[in-house]
């Protein structure tokens, strides 16, 4: 009988042991970040005594406060988990969001959301990035894909998940105070989520006790026989170096335009379907539709971004998925199923970015320069948060439809097509 290889057994333990762990935080994480756009569906401005001709744009500038501040310390806090490991960093972070989600529950002024906004920003800084440096930390290039792919499921499947559960507090406690509880509700699972920080993860492979010793050294020699080979392909000085990178900054252009999107999609996506004439709670529980094939989808493309190692001319066709399922989707808002059918198509592009875009840096970035290098690149990305829930809220309260938004946000996915193209140092 032939003994299973090192790959085999160490990267399924790998896998096994903290992929499930990762996946879970970020639903959590996603949960936490999107249930404003819930709220918003079930009239949460409305209820702090917003006029109704000028709730979309409150709502707007209020979702992308989130991203102002979360933009701040992304470099350093990726250069304090390279240093001090995920748990600590994790650990602080999951306890500040949570306890800010909870006190979200009890807003009564726009003032107060504003803030509360901008300081969950500040608080969950930290773990996206820190996640995919973590990754790349345990993961070697070749499962970096399917790695990644499984962690950014949590996206799609966070939005079925809290469709279903806005929806039932929607439906057994009305829009409000159901609104309120749903950020009670989730902030509660933030602060349950640290006990599972600490316990689970492992800061890096030589702490793994669940590796054994010879697991551990053949893969730590694999890792540095990677690094090696990333210095040949570009050598930085320093981390500060890294983030002046010609490819560096085209990516962080990348990524703004497909997180512009992303979060004008997600977003507005439950008031864009209740705008077909549904209730809160229905439309809550429709948004699960676009998630569930988006969770399918980004499974298979970023597999076989791993097995063909093609990594923009996949990119390229998923932004132009995207892109192009928005404006058909843009063009037929008239007719809601027509529509929402090219809402569905387009998720699977808005989504399956994510994993394969994120290959991309961790090919040529290691160390220092990695984790500085990640940061900026989603500091710099998420703005597209602020842009795309803006764009499209201002819009339609400028129109009074959703049709101008959402051509922009297609404008948007296929010039991040155009872009990825200008990427020299990947596959």
């Amino acid at each position: 009988m032939s003994r299973p290889s090192f790959k085999t057994l160490s990267s399924s333990k790998r896998a096994i042991r903290l992929l499930p762990v990762l996946f879970y935080l970020y639903i959590v994480n996603f949960l936490d970040r999107v249930n404003i756009s819930y709220a918003i569906s079930a009239g949460m401005f409305r209820d702090l005594g917003v006029p109704k001709d000028s709730a979309d744009l409150i709502a707007s500038v209020a979702s992308s406060l989130f991203f102002v501040a979360y933009a701040i310390p992304q470099v350093f806090s990726n250069l304090g988990i390279n240093r001090l490991g995920v748990r600590r960093v994790f650990s602080i972070a999951f306890g500040a969001w949570g306890i800010i989600t909870i006190l979200t529950g009890f807003v009564q002024s726009v003032p107060e959301i504003y803030a509360l906004r901008f300081a969950l920003g500040l608080a969950e800084s930290p773990f996206y990035a820190g996640v995919i440096f973590y990754l790349s930390v345990w993961f070697l290039k070749d499962e970096r894909g399917f790695a990644n792919s499984l962690f950014n499921a949590a996206i799609p499947v966070s939005g079925i998940i809290g469709g279903l559960i806005a929806g039932s507090f929607f439906s057994i406690y009305g829009d409000d105070p159901g609104w309120r509880y749903l950020f009670i509700f989730e902030g509660v699972l933030a602060l349950i989520s640290i006990a599972i920080i600490w316990f689970l993860l492992t800061d890096f492979p030589k702490e793994a006790k669940w590796l054994t010793q010879g697991e551990k050294e053949e893969f730590i020699h694999k890792m540095n026989v990677e690094m090696e080979e990333k210095r040949k392909l570009v050598r930085h000085a320093s981390w500060t170096k890294a983030l002046r990178d010609r490819d560096v900054l085209m990516l962080a252009l990348v990524y703004f335009l497909g997180v512009t999107s992303l979060y004008g999609y997600t977003i507005w996506l439950p008031s864009i379907i209740k705008s077909f004439g549904v209730s809160a709670s229905t439309a809550s529980y429709l948004s699960v539709i676009p998630y569930v094939i988006a969770s399918i989808s980004l499974i298979f493309i970023s597999r076989y971004s791993d097995v063909v190692g093609v990594r923009k001319l996949i990119a390229l066709s998923i932004f132009l998925i995207a892109g192009i399922g928005l404006a058909i989707s843009a063009a037929t808002l008239s007719s809601p199923a027509l529509s929402f059918l090219f809402f569905i198509i387009a998720a699977i592009g808005i989504y399956s970015f994510i994993p394969v875009f994120w290959t991309i840096p961790t090919e040529f970035l290691s160390e220092d320069s990695a984790a500085a290098s990640i940061g900026l690149i989603n500091a710099l990305g998420n703005l597209g948060g602020i842009a795309g829930p803006i764009i499209v809220g201002y819009l339609e309260s400028l129109t009074g439809v959703f049709t101008s938004g959402v051509y922009s946000l297609a404008l948007f996915d296929v010039l991040a097509a155009i872009i990825v193209l200008t990427i020299r140092k990947s596959r």
